[in-house]
C-alpha cells in the first residue's frame, strides 16, 4: 500500500497537470453537442424532404386521379372549374381544377373567345397541402377536345358570360337566346341554352346567322345598371365564328332607408324625392323609390348615397351639349368650409350578394314651414345659389308635399330652396328659425347645409 502511494505522488511530483481539466471537460461536451445538433438536423431534414417527397407524390396522384375522372366525360361542356379538399393519411389537400376554352384565334379564356370558333378545353389542376414547405404547389394539365363537331362553317356561336360582383363566373342563371323583334336579318329559333355554368358561361351552338336579343334572369339578380332582367341587342351570330355576350350580374344587395336621420322628429317627404347611389364601378344611378323601403341595387361593396338628383359638371348630351350640372344634393362638393371650419363628407355604405345592411342613415335638411292651414300641397323649388358655400344646381328641381295641416316640417335634399303653394301661384316665407338642422334662411329662401353632418 505504501509502495502504491510513493509511486502516485512520484508521479504527481513529475507532472502535477496530468488528466482532464474543466475546461477540456467543458470544450469536449461543445463538440460532442454541435457533432449531436448536426445529426439531429440532418435526420430531420432527411425525414422532412422524406415527407414532402410522400407529399408531392400524393398530390401528383389525385391531380393523375381527375385528369383521369374528367377525360373519361363524353359531354365537353360539363367539365367545369372547381375547387375541393381530400384528406389522406391525415394529410389535407386543397385541389384546384381551372377550366378554359382555347379557340382557333388561339385565345384561352374561361368561356372562349368570341374571335374565333371553339376547338378544345384546357384543364389544369393544382394542387396544395397542409404543412407544405416552401410555396411550390403540384400541378399539371391536359386537353379535352369534343367528342363530336360542335362548329359548323356556316352557323355561329353565341357565347354568354356572366360574372358577379366578385367577379368570378356566376353560376345559375337562366338565358334565352331569340332573333330580334325588328331586323333579325335572317336570325331563327333558337334552343334554350342551359344555365350558367361554374365559370358563368353557356352556349348557343350552331346558331343561323343575324340579329339576336340575349336575355338573362335570376332570382333576385340584378345587373350594374340595376336592371332586374337585363338583356342585350343585337347579338350578331356570325358564320364560322363565335359572338360573346358579357353580363355583370349577381343576387341583389337589399338596403333599409331611414331618412332624415340627423332629425330627431318626424319630417314630410316629398312624392317624388329623388335618390342617389354612386359607385366607381356603375356610375351613377338616381332613381324615385316613392314608398318603397327597402330599396334592391347590384351589390357593389361600396356606394355613395345622397337623396336629390345628382348631376356631375361637365357631361354633354348626345349632340355635344352641355347638359345643366346640379352638385349640392352631393355633401362632398360642399367643399368650403363653416364658421365651424367644417366641409361637407360623403355618406358610404355597401352591401353583399343576397344581404340586408339596415339601416341605411340618409341626412336630410329640414325645415318648418308657417301653417298653410293644409289647404293644398307644398311645392319646393332648388335655386342656383352659390351663396353660404352652396356648390349650385342648374336643373331647376321641383318636390311636391302633400297637404299638410297645421306648420308643416319637410325633409329635403341639401341644397337652397323657395317654397310655394297653390299650384305655385302663391310664394311661402320661412320664419327665422325655419331651419331645423344645418343653415340659414335667406329672406325667401333657405339653405339646407351638410357640412359637419353624419349619417
Amino acid at each position: 500500500m505504501n509502495r502504491i502511494s510513493r509511486r502516485l505522488r512520484a508521479i504527481v511530483d513529475r507532472d502535477p497537470e496530468a488528466g482532464l481539466g474543466l475546461v477540456e471537460v467543458i470544450i469536449a461536451m461543445m463538440v460532442f453537442s454541435m457533432i449531436a445538433v448536426g445529426v439531429a438536423a440532418t435526420i430531420t431534414n432527411s425525414l422532412l424532404l422524406t415527407r414532402d417527397g410522400r407529399a408531392r407524390t400524393t398530390a401528383a396522384n389525385l391531380i393523375a386521379q381527375d385528369l383521369d375522372l374528367q377525360r373519361s366525360i363524353t359531354d365537353v361542356f360539363s367539365v367545369q372549374s372547381k375547387a375541393w379538399d381530400a384528406t389522406v393519411q391525415g394529410t389535407t389537400y386543397h385541389l384546384t381544377r381551372t377550366v378554359a376554352w382555347n379557340s382557333s384565334s388561339t385565345a384561352t379564356s374561361a368561356c372562349g373567345s368570341g374571335t374565333g370558333t371553339l376547338q378544345f378545353k384546357t384543364v389544369r389542376d393544382n394542387v396544395t397541402w397542409d404543412g407544405q414547405r416552401g410555396s411550390g404547389s403540384v400541378s399539371s394539365s391536359t386537353v379535352l377536345a369534343p367528342n363530336s363537331r360542335i362548329n359548323d362553317p356556316a352557323l355561329g356561336t353565341i357565347i354568354v358570360a356572366v360574372t358577379g360582383a366578385n367577379g368570378a363566373g356566376l353560376p345559375g342563371v337562366a338565358v334565352t337566346v331569340a332573333p330580334t323583334s325588328t331586323n333579325p336579318n335572317g336570325a331563327d329559333t333558337v334552343a334554350a341554352p342551359a344555365a350558367t355554368d361554374a365559370n358563368g358561361c353557356t352556349y348557343a351552338l350552331k346558331v343561323k346567322p343575324g340579329n339576336y336579343k340575349v336575355a338573362i334572369t335570376k332570382t333576385n339578380g340584378i345587373d350594374i345598371n340595376q336592371v332586374v332582367n337585363p338583356s342585350f341587342t343585337p347579338a350578331v351570330a356570325i358564320a364560322g365564328t363565335a359572338t360573346t355576350v358579357p353580363f355583370t350580374y349577381d343576387t341583389a344587395a337589399t338596403f333599409k332607408l331611414n331618412y332624415a336621420s340627423n332629425y330627431s322628429g318626424n319630417a314630410a317627404l316629398p312624392t317624388n324625392l329623388d335618390l342617389t347611389f354612386n359607385s366607381t364601378t356603375g356610375g351613377i344611378d338616381t332613381f324615385q323609390p316613392g314608398s318603397t323601403n327597402p330599396v334592391t341595387l347590384f351589390p357593389f361593396s361600396s356606394y355613395t348615397y345622397e337623396t336629390g338628383a345628382l348631376v356631375p359638371s361637365g357631361l354633354t348630351d348626345k349632340d355635344n351639349k352641355a347638359i345643366a350640372s346640379c352638385l349640392n344634393v352631393d355633401p362632398a362638393n360642399w367643399t368650403t368650409k363653416n364658421a365651424s371650419n367644417k366641409v361637407g363628407a360623403s355618406f358610404t355604405t355597401g352591401g353583399a350578394p343576397g344581404a340586408l345592411t339596415s339601416p341605411v342613415n340618409i341626412p336630410m335638411g329640414v325645415v318648418k314651414l308657417p301653417d298653410t292651414l293644409g289647404l293644398t300641397g307644398i311645392i319646393a323649388t332648388s335655386v342656383n345659389s352659390t351663396a353660404n358655400g352652396d356648390p349650385g344646381c342648374q336643373t331647376g328641381v321641383q318636390y311636391t308635399f302633400n297637404a299638410i295641416s297645421g306648420s308643416p316640417v319637410l325633409a329635403l335634399p341639401f341644397g337652397t330652396w323657395k317654397f310655394s303653394t297653390l299650384g305655385g301661384l302663391l310664394g311661402i316665407t320661412p320664419g327665422s328659425n325655419a331651419v331645423l338642422t344645418g343653415g340659414t334662411v335667406n329672406g325667401s329662401t333657405v339653405t339646407l347645409d351638410p357640412r359637419g353632418v353624419t349619417p
